[in-house]
């Protein structure tokens, strides 16, 4: 008899298990509360670039023949009982679950932090708080523009510079550099949390004459009077501003309820993705609380992982990181680490960028077809391996 898979999630991670997972062997079952698998980096290229590409398709078209889909919300997981709850009253049993929910924006943590985003957008949630964005930065002829990280954690790591660096783009390819002035705040101790990787940014930002102010802590907004305050008491005065919002993990319940954290992510092992006590349960992705980057590629490895380890083998996580990160007028850099190796210093380069955008470009080609891909990405990150890469970059 078929053992019972049950995905909740079919987002990067879930989407790429399910199409893993021998269909002889295991009867799949993916479940999400939307039709459509979105491709969130986009976000930043429509918020900044006023990209009309397309950065979603339905989570059926993605799926291979033979497994199901259903569309319904989970409410509730009982990982005793190896049920999954959905709305409407309906139960769906397993015999394994991977959790792949994601997580989303918290707006509730700062204060005015809904209305700002309401008025100015951001570019870590919708197609339409994107656009809110372009919209801002085409209207914005004067003043400054501030870019604030609100918050740990929040999905892909170097996005809050990202945006920074492509609104200094935009602003100088528009001529109008001089008339604005563009701002950086985040609560680390540096621009980039890493060290390593904060001496490839550091220096960018200086040359490009952005301002970044460190250990700034949000704690409200008052739009009217255009201050951001944090919870130091200091002011950071702006036009307009984007605010990268700390995220929390998706509103299911579990049983038991230990298993998450105050923040909603699940607890697991950071080796195997078991969630806390349950050999048979799995998280993935933006949903564990599992300290790695929160990004698509973070999702794919821990993906291959669990699938292997639902197959018998003794797979294990290896913490590797592969993060793109857009520098600006067609330069870029990845940040690449692993649990025993820091962030490699990579160097800004046109490769680095031209590989995200290519990554980007067949991305909807790996999650459907990943057996196809699994020997160009192993081969990737074979090649790239964090111990390796240091041996030239430190």
């Amino acid at each position: 008899m078929k053992k019972r898979v049950v995905i909740i999630g079919g987002g990067a991670g879930g989407a790429i298990a399910a199409n893993r997972l021998p269909l002889e062997e295991f009867d799949v079952t993916v479940i999400d509360s939307q039709p459509y698998h979105y491709y969130w980096p986009w976000l930043l290229y429509i918020a900044f670039k006023g990209s009309r590409r397309p950065m979603k398709a339905e989570i059926r078209s993605l799926l291979r023949p033979g497994v199901n889909f259903i569309q319904a919300r989970a409410e509730a997981v009982d990982l005793a009982n190896r049920r999954v709850q959905l709305e409407g009253g309906k139960a769906v049993e397993y015999d394994y679950l991977i959790a792949a929910t994601g997580s989303g924006p918290n707006y509730s943590v700062i204060g005015g932090l809904d209305k700002a985003v309401e008025k100015y957008g951001d570019y870590h949630s919708t197609e339409a708080n994107a656009w809110r964005v372009w919209d801002t930065i085409n209207k914005l002829k004067g003043g400054t523009f501030a870019v604030i990280v609100g918050g740990d954690p929040y999905r892909c790591p170097p996005s809050p510079l990202e945006g920074v660096f492509l609104a200094e783009e935009f602003f100088r390819s528009r001529g109008l550099r001089d008339r604005v002035r563009v701002l950086f705040a985040s609560p680390y101790p540096r621009p980039y949390p890493a060290e390593p990787m904060n001496e490839v940014v550091e220096p960018l930002l200086k040359e490009r004459g952005i301002e970044y102010v460190t250990f700034f802590t949000l704690d409200h907004i008052d739009d009217e009077k255009k201050v951001a305050v944090s919870m130091e008491g200091e002011e950071l005065k702006y036009d307009a501003l984007v605010v990268i919002p700390p995220h929390a993990g998706a509103d299911i319940k579990y049983s038991p309820p230990d298993v998450l954290t105050q923040d909603r992510f699940v607890q697991a092992d950071k080796y195997t993705n078991n969630i806390k006590g349950f050999d048979d349960a799995f998280v993935i992705g933006d949903a564990s609380a599992v300290p790695v980057a929160k990004t698509g590629v973070t999702a794919h490895l821990q993906a291959t992982v669990v699938v292997k380890r639902i197959l018998g083998e003794d797979a294990r996580n290896t913490g590797r990181t592969n993060c793109p990160f857009d520098l600006g007028y067609g330069l870029g850099t990845f940040v690449i680490s692993d649990f025993e190796n820091p962030v490699v210093k990579l160097p800004p380069s046109r490769f680095s960028h031209l590989a995200k955008m290519a990554f980007a470009a067949a991305y909807w080609d790996m999650i459907k077809y990943p057996e196809l891909w699994d020997p160009i990405i192993d081969a990737y990150f074979e090649a790239t391996r964090p111990a390796k890469l240091r041996r030239f970059y430190g």
